[in-house]
This record gives C-alpha cells, sequence and structure tokens, in this order.
C-alpha cells in the first residue's frame, strides 16, 4: 500500500512525464485494438460463414501426386504418371465410403455427350456454321456432342433445382430414380426446335450416328443463369441451354447399351462419367471424413476435396488478407512501442537519478525502489489502456469496414486495370465469350458482397480481444520497466550523492 500511494504521488507530481508516457500508452492501446479487432472479427467471419455452410466433398485423382512421382528420376516419365494416376471410381467403391460416419447423405450424378437426331438442333447463337463436334486434337477416336445428357441419383443430386437456379416451367420433373426413357429440357431448346411437354427427341451416339435412343420430355425448365454461363463458356464448349436432364437409371441403361454394342476396348461406345458427392456438413465432420477414408481403404492415388471450401475461400479472400494486414499492423505497433517506451524510461530514469540515490540513502532496499518505479509505469499503462481501449472499442468496426471496403476496391481495380490491359474492359458488351471482362467483375463483386455480410455479422470488441489488449500492452509496462529496474540495481546511492554538486 506504502508503495502504490508513493507511486501515486510522484504521478501526480511529475505531471508532465506521466502525461507524455500516458498518451503514448494510450495512443499504443487504440492501435492494438484496433489490429486485435480486425484480426478477431476477420477470423470469426470466416468461422461463422464456414460453420452455416452445408459442406459436401468429392473424392478425385490425386493428379499432383501422381505429377510428382513421374519426375522422381529428375525427368517426366509419361509411364509413371499412367501408373500413379487411379482409374476412376466405380460406384461400388464411391457406396464404400458412403458408409463413413462423418457422411449424412451420399448423391452421385452420370453425365455423357451425345449427339442429336433427326430434326434435333442444338441451341446456339453463332453465325459460324463451324462443327462443335470434331475431336479435339490428340484424342483420336473420341467426338464430343452437341449435347450433354446428365443423370442425377435422386433429387437431391439436383442442387441447381433445389437452390432455385433452375425451375421447371411446364410439366414436371421425372420420378426419382426411374428407369423410363424420359428428360427434361431448356426453354431456351424447347423454343428453339419447337418442342413441348409429351414430344419425344433422338440423341445419338456422336462416333456412331446410327446408334439412337428416343428420349420423352416429361419438363421444360428455365435457368436464371444461363445467359451469365453461356458468356463464360469458350467457343468449344457446349451452351447450357443443350444440357439435357434425366436420372441415373435411365443414362445408365443407355451408356450400359451402348457398351454392349462394341468391344470393351473400343472408343466407339457411349462413356459416362460418374461423381460422387458427400454431404459431411461441418468443417469438423469434413476433416473427419478424409480421416475416415483412408481406414475404409481409400488408396494414395485418391484425394478428397470439397469444392464449397474452396469456393467460400476464393471469395473470403479479402478477409483473409485483412487478417493478414491486422498481425502486420499488431507486430509493428508492438515492436515500435516498445522501442518508444524503453527510450521514454531510459531518460526518466536517468533524470531521477539522484531521487534514487536518497531513496535507497535513507534505507529503502533497492527492490522497493524498483517496485516503485514499476508500480508508476503499470498505473499509468492502466489508465492508458483504458482510455485507448474505451476510444478503440468504439471506432475498431467502422474502421475495420473501411477497411475491407479499400481492400475489395484493390482487388477489383486490379481485375479491371488486367481487363483493360487486354482491351476488355469490364462494361465492354462487346466482350468475347469467355473473357474476364464479363465474369471477373461479377467475382469480385460477389467476394466483396460476402465478405461484407460476413463481417456485418460480427459483433463489437469482445472480451478476448480487450483481454489480449490488456496482456499486450502491460507487457510493454513490463519491458519498460525492467530497463528502470536494471539501472537501480547497478546504481550505488553513495556514488550517486557524491556525484551531486
Amino acid at each position: 500500500m506504502f508503495t502504490l500511494k508513493n507511486a501515486v504521488r510522484n504521478i501526480t507530481r511529475a505531471k508532465g512525464r506521466s502525461v507524455l508516457i500516458g498518451i503514448i500508452i494510450t495512443i499504443i492501446a487504440f492501435s492494438v485494438c484496433i489490429g486485435l479487432y480486425i484480426r478477431q472479427a476477420s477470423e470469426d467471419s470466416r468461422d461463422s460463414a464456414l460453420a452455416n455452410m452445408n459442406i459436401t466433398a468429392q473424392i478425385t485423382q490425386n493428379r499432383e501426386k501422381a505429377m510428382q512421382a513421374a519426375s522422381d528420376s529428375g525427368t517426366f516419365d509419361k509411364s509413371k504418371l499412367k501408373d500413379a494416376m487411379g482409374s476412376s471410381l466405380s460406384l461400388t467403391q464411391l457406396k464404400k465410403y458412403a458408409s463413413a460416419d462423418a457422411v449424412s447423405s451420399f448423391y452421385y450424378t452420370l453425365t455423357a455427350s451425345v449427339d442429336g437426331s433427326g430434326s434435333l438442333e442444338a441451341y446456339t447463337t453463332s453465325s459460324s456454321d463451324s462443327d462443335s463436334s470434331s475431336a479435339p486434337s490428340g484424342m483420336k477416336g473420341f467426338t464430343s456432342g452437341d449435347f450433354t445428357i446428365t443423370g442425377y441419383s435422386s433429387d437431391e443430386a439436383m442442387t441447381d433445382f433445389t437452390s432455385g437456379t433452375k425451375k421447371i416451367t411446364k410439366g414436371s420433373m421425372f420420378t426419382e430414380g426411374t428407369s423410363s426413357m424420359v428428360c427434361v429440357i431448356s426453354s431456351e431448346l424447347a423454343k428453339y426446335n419447337d418442342l413441348s411437354v409429351g414430344d419425344t427427341i433422338t440423341v445419338c451416339n456422336p462416333n456412331k450416328s446410327s446408334e439412337k435412343y428416343k428420349l420423352k420430355i416429361v419438363g421444360i425448365y428455365t435457368d436464371s443463369q444461363s445467359s451469365s454461363t453461356a458468356s463464360q463458356a469458350g467457343p468449344s464448349m457446349s451452351d447450357p441451354a443443350n444440357n439435357i436432364y434425366t436420372s441415373y437409371n435411365t443414362l445408365n441403361k443407355i451408356v450400359t447399351a451402348s457398351k454392349a454394342k462394341y468391344s470393351s476396348s473400343s472408343s466407339t461406345a457411349i462413356t459416362g462419367r460418374l461423381n460422387g458427392t458427400y454431404v459431411v456438413g461441418t468443417v469438423s465432420k469434413y476433416k473427419s471424413f478424409k480421416k475416415q477414408v483412408k481406414a475404409l481403404g481409400l488408396s494414395s492415388k485418391y484425394e478428397v476435396t470439397s469444392a464449397d471450401i474452396t469456393s467460400y475461400e476464393r471469395s473470403a479472400e479479402p478477409l483473409t488478407n485483412l487478417a493478414k494486414f491486422a498481425g502486420y499492423f499488431l507486430i509493428v505497433i508492438l515492436l515500435v512501442g516498445a522501442v518508444i517506451l524503453v527510450v521514454i524510461n531510459i531518460f526518466s530514469t536517468r533524470e531521477r537519478k539522484y531521487e534514487i540515490g536518497v531513496l535507497t540513502a535513507i534505507g529503502m532496499k533497492k527492490k522497493q525502489v524498483a517496485k516503485l518505479f514499476l508500480s508508476e509505469i503499470m498505473i499509468i499503462t492502466l489508465a492508458g489502456v483504458i482510455i485507448g481501449g474505451a476510444v478503440g472499442a468504439v471506432v475498431s468496426k467502422p474502421v475495420t469496414k473501411q477497411l475491407l471496403s479499400a481492400q475489395v476496391t484493390a482487388s477489383q481495380t486490379q481485375t479491371q486495370n488486367m481487363h483493360d490491359s487486354f482491351g476488355r474492359g469490364g462494361s465492354d458488351s462487346g466482350s468475347a465469350p469467355g473473357a474476364p471482362g464479363s465474369s471477373g467483375s461479377s467475382s469480385s463483386s460477389s467476394s466483396s458482397d460476402s465478405a461484407a455480410t460476413a463481417l456485418s455479422t460480427t459483433s463489437s470488441v469482445s472480451g478476448i480481444v480487450l483481454l489480449e489488449l490488456l496482456g499486450s500492452c502491460l507487457l510493454l509496462a513490463l519491458i519498460a520497466g525492467t530497463v528502470s529496474v536494471a539501472a537501480i540495481m547497478r546504481y550505488e546511492p553513495l556514488e550517486i550523492l557524491s556525484e551531486r554538486d
């Protein structure tokens, strides 16, 4: 108590010095409070958004590991690449990993490429008569059809319809799991070919036009994103209006029948690409799923990925950058603050050298004098933290929003400058299909909206931030006070007094 009273008296007696140190600590506390809030808000926003996502996972070939294996000898070996790459997983294998505890549900799709037969023509807005069915260079024996037909295992698998992106406007969706030769087509394709519900379309093998399959139209859908998707498609890609949907069992019947017509080694048959999706829900379950599939025997040739997490990480990039900025800002503030406080304490201790000599000469132990000096700096620090923390708590959220806005704007500007350099301005309606000019700006806007929405749900300065603020500032004060303690322990009272005139 005696030390505390004397510390307060010394602070009030040397007002100029105390106010100077108090102002510096207040500024440090204010800056640290903002930095800590930015970092905490960014992390909380990311965690909150991920916690609210219904995460799905896929099992894909581990291409990166295969490339590494093919390059182990120092030169790239194509034969090693083929050996390292696993073949596509069968439906039986995919279902095996769906038994993992982390999986809440499992669905799958089968996708194939077909051509139109008879009067059925692919929807196109191009004036060119180029044959979109020509085989890509280096892919002999394979022809890409004008239409993409997708078979779904269940209604849950039809994510575009469950999310509302696509909607049946005429007729109805085919029965879940049906094996009947039925399908739904886009309203654009229906209008382009003068088709309606109840009509029959004929598709054929793009490698063998005489191999035909008939599908009855039971529904016609509209796609709210067909225009934007079409604008991002390259000239060799099929227009989204040419997507035909049916059940997995129906498409599998077509693929199986096609394979039965040709030898197993032939590339003439219609082939389907199978994709499985595992609904895991949360990030923690996603991590558990990655471990569980290995326990179930998944080869290292495959890996578990999540398009949902990848997409969110891309959209939350401004928040990630903001968190990094906050981290660097905190380091700089704490280092600069420590240096300033140490320098001030060095000069302050030297100015009070005679006071130290008098106190030790009248019988006060050096440890007591050191304790007195530490108490003074701690009291001033506590006052500075209260004032700086209070002001920082008020302005932290608006400052963080402003910085986030600046970060997003800078990202959009950089993208726009890149587009302008290529002569593809974001507002140029004449941008080529697939050019960055049309999709880049919308992607940046999406990132901005996602980040801003996530941050807007974050509360004000939390108790954890305030505790971190108090701990940081007290640590700085302790470092600065250590200088005083070291000087006090070194001084001898008789030498100090004898030096004074």
